[in-house]
């Protein structure tokens, strides 16, 4: 499946990018507020959908574990069709939302100790009791391991307060923790107690607290994985069907005529290659939001590798360099729109007025180099690799830059782990990516932007957008768009990046199923939500 942003693994950075699939997860939910949340009154009458039999769902690949503490986020749907998450997200707004938190608050203002009230009367697929005490010892069996999931959170200590109460202290300040604790990031999927003394319990089965379990005996690694209901699952009325098997088919055309001819009811995702043909099929539904930006990544801005890059006008000039518009119509099928920034719609850092902000113009190209001292040009590297389509936008975006009189050469390394190697060597300015995002600023800040990360090799932060990350990371997250608007300002402004082309990530569905579909908020689709429409 394609990948979406989780806190800083580099080396799934660039796979994530590489295979179009950026936007991390997720987009800018708000937080929970200073008093607790709570879930609907039970005299709330809420309408229940028929559950179907079985929902089959096309995927490009399989996880390599099962694993909530571990699994990358590309995964998502293997595990918490398994595991429901601490917290949710309402796709239509982005608002935080019980799950198997029915309330929770921050104490106090920096953002390190976090309360939750844990939902009675839920059990794990084992029979367990899901309590306090089994949520401390998942989340610190997490931090003992250094995993994923503790890598999120950030967990000091976990305090039990009470057979249902638990408060979390961290070790630095995290205002984005019940973000984290949504569904998208898993982090806030936690596994029966079993899990904490046997952890190959939950690498190739499962042991949640979901409405499905992994039914092991119909399931065949690296090709169908089969979830059945579980039995004892708090809320079955949100078990929407009776099996959900997951078959994996590598191949675009191969998935889309399985589509076509009944075999699977849904294609997640789906390559951009056929999504016209999809379109045009009677009673087939395509859908998906804007997730990635696809361009490039100046990777070392302080002109030690190229010295005309540490000059901020020279970077700019690239970007006027490029008639995006022309590019969007022909490169990814011709399906995005030209973009000046890395941030898109659902982001909190969105700005619509950044989205033109290099308009394809060489002559000032030409200018600003000249002011820069390099009327004669220069010669960069672009490091690039032949996969996504990455080599000919690379391609392309030389041909622009060559009209402008930059000597472009594009290394075009033969496999993903050679362009993750010369990313890191230190002996490129600038490399290919899918960067762009819906996800909070912050989480982009660990993984993309902060010195040392992968996609920013430079030494140290320049101090102004230092300073607006700090102040960003004790502030409440219904509060930090302005602040993060700002960050977007700089990055555009300062010409961080060039951004070339949004992209979407597309799911199709067949006639007889609704339901889940990606929203701004929530960029990737909900299975858990997917129905029987007759």
């Amino acid at each position: 499946m394609y990948s979406k942003w989780k806190i800083p693994i580099a080396i799934l950075m660039a796979a994530s990018v590489l295979l179009s699939s950026c936007a991390g997860n997720t987009a800018t939910p708000a937080p929970a507020t200073a008093e607790p949340v709570l879930e609907p009154t039970a005299t709330e009458s809420v309408a229940v959908p028929l559950r179907g039999d079985v929902l089959t769902v096309a995927v490009v690949g399989a996880p390599p574990s099962l694993d909530p503490g571990t699994a990358d986020t590309s995964f998502e749907p293997f595990i918490t069709l398994a595991y429901d998450s601490l917290l949710r997200i309402d796709p239509t707004d982005g608002e935080i939302l019980p799950s198997l938190a029915v309330s929770w608050q921050w104490v106090g203002t920096d953002y390190k100790t976090f309360k939750m009230e844990l939902r009675p009367n839920v059990f794990f697929s084992d029979g367990s009791e899901f309590n306090a005490e089994a949520v401390k010892a998942w989340l610190e069996f997490q931090k003992a391991n250094a995993s994923v999931t503790a890598t999120n959170i950030g967990l000091d200590s976990a305090e039990v307060t009470g057979p249902l109460s638990i408060t979390l202290h961290l070790a630095q300040p995290n205002s984005l923790l019940p973000t984290l604790l949504t569904r998208n990031w898993i982090s806030g999927a936690i596994a029966c107690p079993a899990a904490v003394t046997n952890p190959d319990l939950v690498a190739t089965a499962t042991c949640g607290a979901g409405p499905y379990m992994l039914d092991t005996a119909n399931t065949v690694t690296n090709d169908t994985y089969t979830y059945i209901s579980n039995p004892n699952y708090w809320n079955p009325d949100a078990i929407h069907w009776n099996k959900i098997v997951f078959k994996v088919v590598a191949n675009p055309q191969s998935e889309l005529d399985a589509l076509q001819t009944g075999q699977v009811q849904i294609i997640a995702p789906a390559d951009a290659s056929i999504v016209t043909a999809a379109a045009t099929t009677s009673g087939m539904t395509v859908t998906g939001v804007e997730y990635n930006v696809q361009g490039l990544d100046f990777l070392l801005k302080d002109g030690t590798v190229v010295p005309a890059l540490g000059d901020v006008r020279v970077r700019q000039a690239l970007n006027y360099a490029i008639d995006r518009v022309a590019l969007a119509k022909v490169l990814g099928g011709g399906l995005g729109r030209p973009v000046s920034s890395e941030f898109l719609p659902g982001s909190d850092a969105y700005d619509a007025s950044m989205d033109n902000y290099y308009p394809y113009d060489p002559e000032k190209a030409k200018t600003l180099l000249a002011e820069a001292g390099y009327a004669d040009g220069f010669e960069v590297t672009i490091l690039s690799v032949p996969l996504g389509g990455a080599d000919i936008l690379a391609q392309a975006v030389a041909s622009y830059w060559e009209a402008i009189g930059v000597t472009t050469i594009v290394d075009n390394k033969a496999t993903t782990p050679e362009f993750i190697t010369g990313t890191f060597s230190g002996e490129y300015a600038c490399n290919i990516a899918n960067l762009g995002v819906t996800m909070p600023i912050l989480l982009l800040w660990k993984c993309c932007i902060m010195p040392g990360s992968f996609w920013n090799r430079d030494a140290s932060a320049p101090a102004e957008l230092q300073a607006l990350i700090d102040q960003l990371a004790t502030t409440n997250v219904e509060d930090m768009a302005p602040i993060a608007r700002q960050v977007n300002q700089y990055l555009t402004e300062n010409a961080w990046y060039v951004p070339v082309h949004s992209s979407k990530l597309y799911f199709f569905y067949a006639p007889g199923v609704t339901g889940g579909e990606p929203t701004p908020f929530e960029a990737v689709i909900n299975l858990l939500e997917v129905v029987p429409s007759e």
